[in-house]
């Protein structure tokens, strides 16, 4: 059987994925001039699509492309069929021209499992596959209520999926030239996601995220009762702006919670660590090894990999690891889960430490061909090979030396440090925080110290969904 997680960034039901990518699909196709079931090009590039659509018998509703466009408020809606971003063009070209990358992208669409629903449309080739990359590069994440919300925010996971457990997506994922021009890619729609134009998906309206259901759900990941609560209750934000005051996509996501939503327990006992994030409890892990099979199924995890071959390896042998996961909705701020200085940070950018470009897409390959979520079963795996941000931190007594590892996984991936060495911290100081893909986190200890789980509610730790700030390990010194 394969490993299964507490949570997840994609819906468990393929089917909501597969409508999710059948119908930007459709839209990629017709963007780029092309009809969206029989593929074929109906279009050059610069052509107004209501003349094109016209004149093809095709019957769409064209306002459907709004914000796959750069169009304002007051603007006049006019859409035109795009040639790709040179970025994407470079992408694709490079496919072409390498034999190995060429052979990947070729293969694992024959080796992925054909969608369900044989009426919708599905992605054909890496020309599909480069269109819809385009096509999202100028689309910020919208909401979608229930499930449908978790793969509309991770759009660019959700379109690869379906290809990243199969050994030839494996070998496309891993490779440094590919991730290298996903890396491009990435940047690029980093570019628009720190934008004024990302805004034109912060409205109150049908997949807004102010909409009634948008902002009730961000209350209630954050621990909120939507019944009782309101998201201004909840979050730093000036409900008078007709974004909050949000000016960007990028600064909805890393929205900060008022102090009282993430006040820290037991903020001054040492032995009491905290959680640095709001996140899901995926495993708690003892006896740590230097070195050792972390891409085997029920993966155990590897020091030297995680760490990046730090010279502070050796301090953490025989020790400690906790990691959770955080959901799309969630707090993307990370905060100190002790007190004590910070010794050292590092930035990794993945499996070709120190140099990038990351990986994005890598999984530990398994059986289940039904569960297109693998990278979120992959959790010890993504720990050893994705962009990792390594906050070494000399905590009060009896915690000693310990880590805070943050992952950032899929699209951006971007993992901000704002500390510096020698900082002295409190519990509950700001260490950074993740921008846009998905993301977990590891803090990890010494051996020496007996590390307890902490109840929650009366449930088991693992498996918990926690605030950041709550109490969830105790520790103590075995001397």
């Amino acid at each position: 059987m394969p490993q299964t997680t507490v949570c997840r960034w994609l819906p468990q039901d393929p089917a909501i994925i597969e409508a999710f990518v059948s119908n930007l699909l459709v839209h990629s196709r017709i963007i780029h001039g092309r009809n969206p079931r029989t593929r074929e090009r109906i279009a050059n590039v610069g052509e107004n699509l209501e003349t094109v659509t016209s004149r093809a018998g095709i019957k769409f509703d064209l306002g459907c492309l709004r914000h796959h466009y750069r169009i304002t408020i007051g603007q006049e809606q006019v859409y035109t069929v795009r040639a790709l971003d040179p970025i994407v063009q470079e992408f694709q070209d490079y496919i072409e021209r390498e034999g190995v990358v060429y052979a990947a992208f070729n293969e694992m669409f024959e080796q992925a499992p054909p969608p369900q629903n044989e009426d919708q449309e599905k992605i054909e080739d890496y020309v599909d596959l480069m269109e819809m990359i385009d096509t999202n590069l100028t689309t910020a994440p919208s909401f979608g209520e229930g499930v449908s919300a978790m793969v509309a925010a991770v759009p660019y996971y959700g379109i690869i999926s379906r290809f990243c457990n199969t050994p030839a997506g494996y070998n496309a994922f891993t490779h440094p030239g590919v991730n290298e021009r996903f890396c491009r890619v990435f940047t690029a729609w980093h570019d628009y996601l720190t934008s004024a134009a990302s805004t034109n998906v912060i409205h109150d309206g049908e997949d807004g995220w102010l909409s009634t259901a948008a902002l009730n759900a961000m209350v209630q990941s954050a621990g909120g009762n939507p019944e009782q609560d309101t998201f201004d209750n909840f979050f730093i934000c000036d409900t008078s702006d007709p974004h909050y005051g949000f000016k960007s996509y990028d600064e909805l996501f890393v929205r900060e919670l008022k102090a009282n939503h993430r006040a820290v327990i037991f903020p001054d006992d040492p032995a009491i660590v905290n959680s640095a994030c709001s996140s899901t409890v995926h495993k708690l892990y003892y006896n740590l090894q230097r070195t050792d099979r972390f891409w085997i199924k029920n993966t155990p995890y590897s020091l030297n990999h995680i760490l990046a071959e730090d010279d502070l390896v050796d301090t953490f042998v025989n020790g400690t690891l906790i990691q959770a996961m955080l959901g799309s909705l969630d707090y993307h701020r990370w905060r100190s889960p002790v007190s004590g200085t910070v010794v050292k940070t590092r930035l990794i950018s993945g499996a070709t430490h120190p140099n990038p470009p990351p990986t994005y897409y890598a999984a530990c390959l398994d059986d289940d061909h039904t569960d297109l979520d693998v990278v979120s079963r992959s959790q010890d795996f993504v720990t050893a090979i994705s962009t990792r941000a390594l906050i070494f931190i000399q905590a009060d007594e009896p915690v000693g030396l310990m880590c805070f590892v943050g992952v950032g996984l899929g699209e951006v991936s971007t993992c901000n440090t704002v500390v510096r060495e020698g900082q002295v911290l409190k519990k509950g100081d700001e260490l950074g925080a993740f921008h846009f893909g998905g993301s977990t986190h590891c803090l990890i200890f010494r051996p020496g110290l007996t590390v307890t789980p902490v109840d929650q509610d009366g449930n088991d730790l693992v498996g918990s969904k926690v605030r950041v700030g709550k109490d969830i390990l105790t520790v103590a010194s075995q001397n």
